[in-house]
């Protein structure tokens, strides 16, 4: 079950004289990440290319876009972490040390309410967040949640950065 962890893979971090449990070294050519299509391995990613990935990331989109008074407020991160884009971007902000927010939920009503009490003004997110069709009774609510939002990583059919 996703967020949850199993007793034994917590007691890696238990005192060794209670657990003979160690975390695993993590090494760059470990595959980290299968992507299937029908069925059928469509792609994957190692350790070290998701690093590569990250560092491309903050190099091409995130360090230029998080300056000025920007730089303060948080990346808004609805991308899920269990895809490379998701993980990559947030492996990309932690090592450069810029602060991230990450909605517990999947509800997308929360989710956008969340985004202007974050007040970021860059957001990573999936093409169907970025392509949310509101009912037009909710588009200038919908509008006004997301004003502060300058710029957006967008992950999909269409990926690249949106403005």
């Amino acid at each position: 079950m996703r967020g949850v962890n199993k007793f034994r893979d917590i007691a890696v971090y238990a005192n060794p004289a209670m657990s003979v449990r160690q975390i695993p070294n993590n090494e760059s050519d470990a595959l980290t990440h299968i992507c299937l299509k029908d069925g059928v391995e469509a792609a994957s990613w190692t350790s070290g290319e998701l690093v590569t990935k990250s560092s491309q990331l903050w190099d091409e989109h995130l360090s230029g876009s998080l300056t000025g008074p920007d730089a303060l407020r948080p990346v808004f991160m609805s991308a899920d972490l269990e895809t490379p884009l998701g993980l990559a971007s947030f492996l990309a902000c932690s090592t450069n040390f810029k602060k991230t927010f990450i909605p517990a939920s999947f509800n997308m009503s929360k989710v956008l309410k969340s985004v202007p009490r974050q007040q970021s003004a860059y957001m990573v997110c999936d093409e169907d967040f970025f392509t949310l069709q509101v009912p037009d009774a909710k588009a200038a609510e919908y509008q006004e949640m997301c004003s502060g939002v300058k710029q957006a990583l967008v992950a999909g059919s269409s990926a690249g950065s949106a403005g």
